[in-house]
Protein backbone atom coordinates (compact mmCIF):
# COMPACT_ATOMS: atom_id res chain seq x y z
CA UNK A 1 0.00 0.00 0.00
CA UNK A 2 1.24 3.47 -0.85
CA UNK A 3 2.34 6.04 1.68
CA UNK A 4 -0.38 8.56 2.66
CA UNK A 5 1.39 11.39 0.81
CA UNK A 6 1.35 9.69 -2.61
CA UNK A 7 -1.27 9.34 -5.30
CA UNK A 8 -2.36 6.22 -7.17
CA UNK A 9 -4.46 5.31 -10.18
CA UNK A 10 -7.43 3.24 -9.07
CA UNK A 11 -10.34 1.45 -10.68
CA UNK A 12 -13.60 1.87 -8.80
CA UNK A 13 -15.48 -1.39 -8.31
CA UNK A 14 -18.50 -0.46 -6.19
CA UNK A 15 -20.29 2.30 -4.30
CA UNK A 16 -20.19 2.32 -0.51
CA UNK A 17 -23.11 2.97 1.83
CA UNK A 18 -22.07 6.62 2.28
CA UNK A 19 -21.71 7.31 -1.45
CA UNK A 20 -17.94 6.81 -1.69
CA UNK A 21 -16.49 4.88 -4.60
CA UNK A 22 -14.83 1.65 -3.48
CA UNK A 23 -11.59 0.26 -4.90
CA UNK A 24 -11.08 -3.33 -3.75
CA UNK A 25 -7.33 -3.64 -3.15
CA UNK A 26 -5.61 -6.95 -2.52
CA UNK A 27 -6.12 -6.87 1.24
CA UNK A 28 -8.50 -4.02 1.98
CA UNK A 29 -10.76 -1.41 0.49
CA UNK A 30 -9.97 2.17 -0.48
CA UNK A 31 -12.86 4.63 -0.29
CA UNK A 32 -12.63 7.40 -2.87
CA UNK A 33 -14.75 10.49 -2.41
CA UNK A 34 -17.03 11.30 -5.39
CA UNK A 35 -16.00 8.32 -7.49
CA UNK A 36 -18.39 5.89 -9.18
CA UNK A 37 -18.24 2.22 -10.23
CA UNK A 38 -16.54 2.09 -13.63
CA UNK A 39 -14.38 5.16 -13.00
CA UNK A 40 -10.61 5.06 -13.33
CA UNK A 41 -9.28 7.84 -11.13
CA UNK A 42 -6.17 9.36 -9.65
CA UNK A 43 -6.54 9.79 -5.90
CA UNK A 44 -4.36 10.96 -3.03
CA UNK A 45 -4.33 8.25 -0.38
CA UNK A 46 -4.43 8.65 3.38
CA UNK A 47 -5.51 6.82 6.51
CA UNK A 48 -8.48 8.32 8.33
CA UNK A 49 -9.03 8.44 12.10
CA UNK A 50 -10.66 5.00 12.00
CA UNK A 51 -7.74 3.42 10.15
CA UNK A 52 -9.56 3.16 6.81
CA UNK A 53 -7.85 4.05 3.56
CA UNK A 54 -9.36 7.14 1.92
CA UNK A 55 -8.71 8.55 -1.52
CA UNK A 56 -9.19 12.23 -2.26
CA UNK A 57 -10.15 12.51 -5.91
CA UNK A 58 -7.54 14.32 -8.03
CA UNK A 59 -8.62 13.45 -11.56
CA UNK A 60 -11.02 11.21 -13.46
CA UNK A 61 -8.94 9.43 -16.10
CA UNK A 62 -11.79 7.36 -17.55
CA UNK A 63 -15.36 8.19 -16.58
CA UNK A 64 -18.00 5.72 -15.49
CA UNK A 65 -21.04 5.48 -17.78
CA UNK A 66 -23.03 6.58 -14.73
CA UNK A 67 -21.14 9.88 -14.34
CA UNK A 68 -22.66 13.27 -15.15
CA UNK A 69 -21.70 16.87 -14.44
CA UNK A 70 -22.99 17.97 -11.02
CA UNK A 71 -25.78 20.56 -11.40
CA UNK A 72 -24.64 22.66 -8.41
CA UNK A 73 -21.85 25.22 -8.86
CA UNK A 74 -20.73 24.67 -5.25
CA UNK A 75 -20.50 20.88 -5.45
CA UNK A 76 -16.70 20.72 -5.45
CA UNK A 77 -16.34 22.70 -2.21
CA UNK A 78 -19.58 22.05 -0.31
CA UNK A 79 -19.94 19.02 1.94
CA UNK A 80 -23.72 18.84 1.79
CA UNK A 81 -24.40 16.47 -1.13
CA UNK A 82 -22.76 13.14 -1.92
CA UNK A 83 -24.04 12.03 -5.33
CA UNK A 84 -24.81 14.86 -7.71
CA UNK A 85 -22.23 13.36 -10.08
CA UNK A 86 -24.36 10.23 -10.76
CA UNK A 87 -27.14 9.79 -13.31
CA UNK A 88 -30.67 9.85 -11.82
CA UNK A 89 -31.22 6.20 -12.77
CA UNK A 90 -28.02 5.03 -11.09
CA UNK A 91 -28.69 7.19 -8.04
CA UNK A 92 -32.22 5.87 -7.59
CA UNK A 93 -31.16 2.25 -8.02
CA UNK A 94 -28.47 2.79 -5.40
CA UNK A 95 -30.93 4.30 -2.93
CA UNK A 96 -33.22 1.29 -3.27
CA UNK A 97 -30.24 -1.05 -2.95
CA UNK A 98 -29.32 0.50 0.41
CA UNK A 99 -32.62 -0.81 1.79
CA UNK A 100 -32.61 -4.12 -0.09
CA UNK A 101 -29.03 -4.90 0.98
CA UNK A 102 -29.67 -3.99 4.62
CA UNK A 103 -32.64 -6.37 4.73
CA UNK A 104 -30.79 -9.10 2.84
CA UNK A 105 -27.96 -9.02 5.38
CA UNK A 106 -30.57 -10.02 7.97
CA UNK A 107 -32.00 -12.65 5.60
CA UNK A 108 -35.15 -10.60 5.11
CA UNK A 109 -37.24 -9.65 2.10
CA UNK A 110 -40.74 -8.18 2.11
CA UNK A 111 -43.59 -10.04 0.47
CA UNK A 112 -44.24 -6.92 -1.62
CA UNK A 113 -41.92 -4.10 -2.65
CA UNK A 114 -44.06 -0.97 -3.01
CA UNK A 115 -43.01 1.49 -5.71
CA UNK A 116 -40.32 3.80 -4.34
CA UNK A 117 -41.03 7.51 -3.93
CA UNK A 118 -38.33 9.92 -5.11
CA UNK A 119 -39.00 13.54 -4.30
CA UNK A 120 -37.48 16.48 -6.19
CA UNK A 121 -34.82 18.71 -4.70
CA UNK A 122 -35.57 22.21 -3.50
CA UNK A 123 -38.04 21.57 -0.68
CA UNK A 124 -35.79 21.28 2.39
CA UNK A 125 -37.50 23.38 5.08
CA UNK A 126 -34.94 22.82 7.85
CA UNK A 127 -31.24 23.43 7.51
CA UNK A 128 -28.23 24.13 9.72
CA UNK A 129 -25.67 26.59 8.42
CA UNK A 130 -22.14 26.77 9.77
CA UNK A 131 -21.20 30.33 10.76
CA UNK A 132 -17.86 31.96 11.51
CA UNK A 133 -17.30 35.57 12.52
CA UNK A 134 -13.87 36.92 11.66
CA UNK A 135 -12.92 40.56 11.36
CA UNK A 136 -16.55 41.58 11.89
CA UNK A 137 -17.57 39.56 8.83
CA UNK A 138 -19.79 36.49 9.19
CA UNK A 139 -19.28 33.63 6.75
CA UNK A 140 -22.48 31.61 6.58
CA UNK A 141 -22.55 28.38 4.63
CA UNK A 142 -21.59 24.72 4.91
CA UNK A 143 -18.44 22.91 5.96
CA UNK A 144 -16.21 21.61 3.22
CA UNK A 145 -16.28 17.84 2.84
CA UNK A 146 -14.46 16.14 5.72
CA UNK A 147 -13.44 19.55 7.05
CA UNK A 148 -14.42 22.19 9.61
CA UNK A 149 -13.66 24.99 7.15
CA UNK A 150 -16.79 27.03 6.43
CA UNK A 151 -17.55 27.63 2.76
CA UNK A 152 -19.77 30.56 1.85
CA UNK A 153 -22.56 28.96 -0.20
CA UNK A 154 -24.77 31.57 -1.85
CA UNK A 155 -27.03 29.04 -3.59
CA UNK A 156 -28.26 25.53 -2.89
CA UNK A 157 -30.44 23.24 -4.99
CA UNK A 158 -31.96 21.28 -2.10
CA UNK A 159 -33.05 24.11 0.22
CA UNK A 160 -36.40 25.90 0.20
CA UNK A 161 -35.83 29.16 -1.72
CA UNK A 162 -37.34 31.09 1.21
CA UNK A 163 -34.45 29.94 3.41
CA UNK A 164 -31.93 31.02 0.80
CA UNK A 165 -33.56 34.44 0.64
CA UNK A 166 -33.35 34.69 4.43
CA UNK A 167 -29.74 33.55 4.43
CA UNK A 168 -28.79 36.44 2.15
CA UNK A 169 -29.85 38.86 4.92
CA UNK A 170 -28.44 36.99 7.90
CA UNK A 171 -24.69 37.38 7.40
CA UNK A 172 -24.80 41.11 8.12
CA UNK A 173 -27.49 40.83 10.82
CA UNK A 174 -25.47 38.22 12.73
CA UNK A 175 -22.34 40.39 13.02
CA UNK A 176 -23.33 41.99 16.38
CA UNK A 177 -24.69 38.65 17.64
CA UNK A 178 -21.87 36.14 17.20
CA UNK A 179 -18.55 36.07 19.07
CA UNK A 180 -15.46 37.14 17.13
CA UNK A 181 -13.27 34.26 15.97
CA UNK A 182 -15.65 31.55 17.16
CA UNK A 183 -17.74 29.21 15.07
CA UNK A 184 -21.47 28.66 15.58
CA UNK A 185 -24.35 26.76 14.02
CA UNK A 186 -27.44 28.56 12.76
CA UNK A 187 -30.51 26.33 12.46
CA UNK A 188 -33.40 27.60 10.34
CA UNK A 189 -36.80 25.97 10.10
CA UNK A 190 -39.73 27.16 7.99
CA UNK A 191 -43.23 26.09 9.05
CA UNK A 192 -46.38 27.25 7.27
CA UNK A 193 -44.80 30.55 6.29
CA UNK A 194 -43.28 31.11 9.73
CA UNK A 195 -39.59 30.89 10.54
CA UNK A 196 -37.53 30.03 13.59
CA UNK A 197 -33.83 30.49 14.23
CA UNK A 198 -31.77 28.52 16.76
CA UNK A 199 -28.17 29.62 17.28
CA UNK A 200 -25.73 27.18 18.87
CA UNK A 201 -22.42 28.62 20.04
CA UNK A 202 -20.90 31.64 21.79
CA UNK A 203 -22.55 35.02 21.48
CA UNK A 204 -21.44 38.59 22.03
CA UNK A 205 -18.21 39.70 23.68
CA UNK A 206 -18.43 37.33 26.64
CA UNK A 207 -19.86 34.25 24.93
CA UNK A 208 -23.39 34.59 26.31
CA UNK A 209 -26.25 36.92 25.35
CA UNK A 210 -25.82 40.44 26.78
CA UNK A 211 -27.77 43.65 26.25
CA UNK A 212 -26.09 44.32 22.90
CA UNK A 213 -26.94 40.82 21.69
CA UNK A 214 -30.56 41.09 22.83
CA UNK A 215 -30.96 44.37 20.96
CA UNK A 216 -29.30 42.90 17.86
CA UNK A 217 -31.58 39.85 17.97
CA UNK A 218 -34.65 42.07 18.20
CA UNK A 219 -33.45 44.00 15.15
CA UNK A 220 -32.67 40.73 13.33
CA UNK A 221 -36.13 39.31 14.04
CA UNK A 222 -37.81 42.51 12.84
CA UNK A 223 -35.72 42.95 9.70
CA UNK A 224 -35.77 39.30 8.60
CA UNK A 225 -39.34 38.63 9.82
CA UNK A 226 -38.35 35.74 12.06
CA UNK A 227 -41.05 34.46 14.39
CA UNK A 228 -38.82 32.96 17.09
CA UNK A 229 -35.14 33.01 18.01
CA UNK A 230 -33.57 30.63 20.53
CA UNK A 231 -30.00 30.08 21.71
CA UNK A 232 -27.91 27.38 23.34
CA UNK A 233 -24.22 27.37 24.19
CA UNK A 234 -23.61 23.73 23.24
CA UNK A 235 -25.37 21.20 21.03
CA UNK A 236 -26.67 19.09 23.91
CA UNK A 237 -28.07 22.06 25.83
CA UNK A 238 -31.77 22.84 25.85
CA UNK A 239 -32.49 25.88 23.67
CA UNK A 240 -33.45 29.08 25.49
CA UNK A 241 -36.06 31.22 23.74
CA UNK A 242 -34.65 34.73 23.36
CA UNK A 243 -37.72 36.21 21.72
CA UNK A 244 -40.94 34.98 20.13
CA UNK A 245 -42.97 37.24 17.89
CA UNK A 246 -45.29 34.48 16.67
CA UNK A 247 -45.78 30.84 17.73
CA UNK A 248 -44.53 28.19 15.31
CA UNK A 249 -47.69 26.31 14.34
CA UNK A 250 -47.72 23.00 12.44
CA UNK A 251 -50.80 21.18 11.18
CA UNK A 252 -50.83 17.38 11.46
CA UNK A 253 -54.24 16.09 10.40
CA UNK A 254 -56.65 17.01 13.18
CA UNK A 255 -53.89 18.54 15.34
CA UNK A 256 -52.71 22.14 15.24
CA UNK A 257 -49.49 22.02 17.25
CA UNK A 258 -47.46 24.91 18.66
CA UNK A 259 -43.96 23.56 18.08
CA UNK A 260 -41.25 23.87 20.72
CA UNK A 261 -37.81 25.15 19.64
CA UNK A 262 -35.84 22.69 17.52
CA UNK A 263 -38.92 20.48 17.16
CA UNK A 264 -38.33 17.62 14.75
CA UNK A 265 -40.21 17.79 11.47
CA UNK A 266 -39.73 15.72 8.37
CA UNK A 267 -37.19 17.70 6.31
CA UNK A 268 -39.60 18.44 3.45
CA UNK A 269 -43.38 18.90 3.37
CA UNK A 270 -43.57 16.52 0.39
CA UNK A 271 -41.56 13.91 2.32
CA UNK A 272 -43.90 14.22 5.28
CA UNK A 273 -46.92 13.80 3.01
CA UNK A 274 -45.40 10.71 1.34
CA UNK A 275 -44.59 9.02 4.64
CA UNK A 276 -48.01 9.81 6.12
CA UNK A 277 -49.70 8.46 2.98
CA UNK A 278 -47.65 5.25 3.22
CA UNK A 279 -48.68 4.75 6.84
CA UNK A 280 -52.33 5.58 6.29
CA UNK A 281 -52.55 3.22 3.32
CA UNK A 282 -52.15 0.29 5.68
CA UNK A 283 -53.85 1.58 8.84
CA UNK A 284 -57.34 0.11 9.42
CA UNK A 285 -60.28 2.40 8.69
CA UNK A 286 -61.41 2.11 12.32
CA UNK A 287 -59.69 1.02 15.49
CA UNK A 288 -57.59 1.88 18.50
CA UNK A 289 -54.00 2.77 17.71
CA UNK A 290 -50.66 3.67 19.26
CA UNK A 291 -48.03 5.99 17.83
CA UNK A 292 -44.65 5.24 19.42
CA UNK A 293 -41.86 7.83 19.23
CA UNK A 294 -44.69 10.20 18.29
CA UNK A 295 -42.71 13.45 18.31
CA UNK A 296 -45.05 16.40 17.84
CA UNK A 297 -47.68 14.34 16.06
CA UNK A 298 -46.68 13.86 12.42
CA UNK A 299 -48.53 10.53 12.29
CA UNK A 300 -50.69 10.95 15.39
CA UNK A 301 -52.77 13.73 13.84
CA UNK A 302 -53.78 11.87 10.67
CA UNK A 303 -54.36 8.65 12.65
CA UNK A 304 -56.97 10.42 14.80
CA UNK A 305 -59.31 10.48 11.79
CA UNK A 306 -59.67 6.70 12.17
CA UNK A 307 -59.90 6.20 15.90
CA UNK A 308 -58.44 6.82 19.34
CA UNK A 309 -54.66 7.18 19.51
CA UNK A 310 -52.14 6.74 22.30
CA UNK A 311 -49.13 8.95 21.47
CA UNK A 312 -46.00 7.91 23.37
CA UNK A 313 -42.93 10.15 23.28
CA UNK A 314 -39.78 10.63 25.35
CA UNK A 315 -39.28 14.36 24.76
CA UNK A 316 -41.09 16.42 27.43
CA UNK A 317 -41.41 19.50 25.19
CA UNK A 318 -43.06 17.48 22.43
CA UNK A 319 -45.41 15.85 24.95
CA UNK A 320 -46.47 19.24 26.32
CA UNK A 321 -47.10 20.49 22.79
CA UNK A 322 -49.32 17.49 22.01
CA UNK A 323 -51.22 17.84 25.27
CA UNK A 324 -51.99 21.49 24.52
CA UNK A 325 -53.16 20.62 21.01
CA UNK A 326 -55.40 17.64 21.76
CA UNK A 327 -58.51 19.52 22.90
CA UNK A 328 -61.48 17.10 22.82
CA UNK A 329 -59.85 14.68 20.39
CA UNK A 330 -59.60 10.98 21.38
CA UNK A 331 -55.89 11.32 22.12
CA UNK A 332 -53.93 10.15 25.13
CA UNK A 333 -50.37 11.48 25.42
CA UNK A 334 -47.74 9.70 27.52
CA UNK A 335 -44.22 10.80 28.41
CA UNK A 336 -42.11 7.64 28.31
CA UNK A 337 -38.56 6.70 27.39
CA UNK A 338 -39.19 3.82 25.02
CA UNK A 339 -35.51 2.92 24.92
CA UNK A 340 -35.35 2.28 28.67
CA UNK A 341 -39.00 1.47 29.24
CA UNK A 342 -40.58 0.07 26.06
CA UNK A 343 -44.30 -0.51 25.73
CA UNK A 344 -44.83 -4.04 27.08
CA UNK A 345 -46.60 -6.84 25.25
CA UNK A 346 -49.45 -6.87 27.78
CA UNK A 347 -49.93 -3.11 27.29
CA UNK A 348 -49.84 -3.41 23.50
CA UNK A 349 -52.52 -6.08 23.18
CA UNK A 350 -55.42 -3.61 23.23
CA UNK A 351 -54.30 -1.88 20.02
CA UNK A 352 -55.47 -2.79 16.54
CA UNK A 353 -52.27 -1.35 15.06
CA UNK A 354 -49.09 0.31 16.27
CA UNK A 355 -46.97 2.81 14.33
CA UNK A 356 -43.36 3.33 15.39
CA UNK A 357 -40.94 5.93 14.03
CA UNK A 358 -37.76 5.86 16.14
CA UNK A 359 -34.60 7.95 15.75
CA UNK A 360 -31.72 6.70 13.61
CA UNK A 361 -30.57 4.28 16.33
CA UNK A 362 -33.77 2.29 15.87
CA UNK A 363 -36.02 0.65 18.44
CA UNK A 364 -34.30 -2.58 19.47
CA UNK A 365 -35.78 -2.80 22.98
CA UNK A 366 -39.23 -1.84 21.73
CA UNK A 367 -39.02 -4.38 18.90
CA UNK A 368 -38.28 -7.14 21.40
CA UNK A 369 -41.36 -6.20 23.41
CA UNK A 370 -43.58 -5.99 20.32
CA UNK A 371 -42.27 -9.31 19.03
CA UNK A 372 -43.87 -10.92 22.09
CA UNK A 373 -47.19 -9.12 21.57
CA UNK A 374 -50.39 -10.09 19.77
CA UNK A 375 -50.89 -6.78 17.93
CA UNK A 376 -52.11 -7.76 14.44
CA UNK A 377 -50.42 -4.90 12.55
CA UNK A 378 -47.18 -2.97 13.05
CA UNK A 379 -46.05 -0.15 10.76
CA UNK A 380 -42.43 0.94 11.05
CA UNK A 381 -40.98 4.17 9.69
CA UNK A 382 -37.21 4.52 9.63
CA UNK A 383 -34.41 6.78 8.39
CA UNK A 384 -31.81 4.03 8.91
CA UNK A 385 -32.03 0.85 6.82
CA UNK A 386 -29.47 -0.84 9.08
CA UNK A 387 -31.28 -0.34 12.39
CA UNK A 388 -34.64 -1.04 10.72
CA UNK A 389 -33.37 -4.37 9.40
CA UNK A 390 -32.04 -5.32 12.84
CA UNK A 391 -35.40 -4.54 14.45
CA UNK A 392 -37.32 -6.22 11.61
CA UNK A 393 -35.35 -9.41 12.20
CA UNK A 394 -36.46 -9.35 15.84
CA UNK A 395 -40.12 -8.94 14.84
CA UNK A 396 -39.97 -11.69 12.21
CA UNK A 397 -38.29 -14.06 14.66
CA UNK A 398 -41.18 -13.27 17.02
CA UNK A 399 -43.76 -14.44 14.51
CA UNK A 400 -44.45 -11.41 12.32
CA UNK A 401 -44.17 -11.36 8.54
CA UNK A 402 -42.64 -8.42 6.71
CA UNK A 403 -45.59 -7.82 4.44
CA UNK A 404 -44.32 -4.84 2.47
CA UNK A 405 -41.59 -2.22 2.29
CA UNK A 406 -41.43 1.12 0.52
CA UNK A 407 -38.48 3.43 -0.04
CA UNK A 408 -39.11 7.16 0.37
CA UNK A 409 -36.26 9.45 -0.66
CA UNK A 410 -36.55 13.06 0.44
CA UNK A 411 -32.82 13.43 1.17
CA UNK A 412 -31.94 14.11 -2.46
CA UNK A 413 -28.28 13.45 -3.45
CA UNK A 414 -27.35 12.27 0.05
CA UNK A 415 -26.70 8.76 1.38
CA UNK A 416 -29.72 9.03 3.70
CA UNK A 417 -32.94 7.23 2.81
CA UNK A 418 -36.21 6.44 4.54
CA UNK A 419 -38.56 3.50 4.38
CA UNK A 420 -41.90 2.28 5.62
CA UNK A 421 -42.27 -1.38 6.54
CA UNK A 422 -45.52 -3.23 7.32
CA UNK A 423 -45.54 -6.25 9.66
CA UNK A 424 -48.48 -8.59 10.18
CA UNK A 425 -48.99 -11.34 12.70
CA UNK A 426 -48.51 -14.66 10.93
Amino acid sequence: MSRPDTSETLTIHALGAHGDGVHQAERERIYVDRALPGDTVTAALRRDAEGLWRGDLIDVIAASPHRVSPPCAHYDVCGGCALQHATPAFYQDWKVSLVRDALAKRDLAPRVWKDPVFLPAGGRRRVTFAALKKGNVVTLGFNRRRSHQVTDVAGCLIIDPAILELRSKLSMLLVPVLKEGKSADVFIQMVNGGCELVITGPMGRGGAPDLVVHEALAQLAHTARIGRIAWRARERDAPEVMLERNPMMARFGALNVALPPLAFLQPTPAGEAALVAAVMEHLPEKGTFADLFAGCGTFTGPMLARGAVDAVEGNPDAVRALEKARGTLPLRVTLRDLFRNPLRADEAKRFDAIVFDPPRAGAQAQAKALAASTVPLLIGVSCSPGSFARDARILVDGGYTLDSAQVVDQFTWSHHVELVGVFRRA
